[in-house]
């Protein structure tokens, strides 16, 4: 887990111990519920924003900015989160030991024989823009990336579609995927 999510579960959790107690169980509940959706989208956003780099195996390349919505009784109704996206260059080109973000990888060792030919995504395919695939990661669960998306209300038939663009984008931004540029 990322130390920023572990200190945005911290301050929660803190934040729902000194909060005045709830006026019912209804509040209690909705305030659960913010937090676990806050939650849920961690793996989302590293998944999309999180790479492997010289120093550290899942570094953030995104901020995030965590806003907690309270009523009048300080209590919590609702929650924004806002991300930043801070290396977008990290698609084109990284260090010869380093990796593009997590999802490139999740995609092409999580995706399904079904998938891969929806995607267009052949088994053992190499590509120019995702180096150092031999490497595996804790980061490179796309089982849980998806029940993310799946709690965050992203169903099934949207995430193909956000892979597939996401498969077919990148080489058209970059060069084909045998590593020539386009023409």
């Amino acid at each position: 887990m990322l130390q920023q999510t572990w200190t945005s579960r911290c301050l929660m959790k803190f934040y729902a111990v000194v909060a005045p107690s709830p006026a019912s169980w209804e509040t209690h509940k909705i305030a659960e519920r913010i937090e676990q959706r806050i939650l849920n989208s961690n793996p989302v956003m590293e998944a999309f924003g999180n790479a492997c780099t010289l120093r550290n195996n899942n570094s953030s390349r995104f901020g995030k900015f965590i806003q907690l919505q309270l009523n009048r009784a300080q209590q919590m109704t609702g929650a924004a989160v806002q991300t930043y996206l801070l290396e977008k260059t990290r698609v084109a080109c990284q260090a010869s030991s380093e990796r593009n973000f997590h999802i490139f990888y999740q995609i092409c060792k999580g995706a399904s024989e079904d998938e891969r030919l929806q995607w267009h995504l052949p088994e053992g395919a190499a590509f120019s823009w995702l180096p150092n695939p031999e490497r595996s990661l804790e980061e490179d669960c796309f089982e849980v990336t998806r029940e993310a998306m799946l709690h965050l209300g992203i169903d099934t038939p949207t995430q193909n579609n956000i892979f597939k663009v996401r498969r077919k984008a990148v080489p058209f931004m970059f060069g084909r995927d045998d590593g020539q540029p386009l023409s």
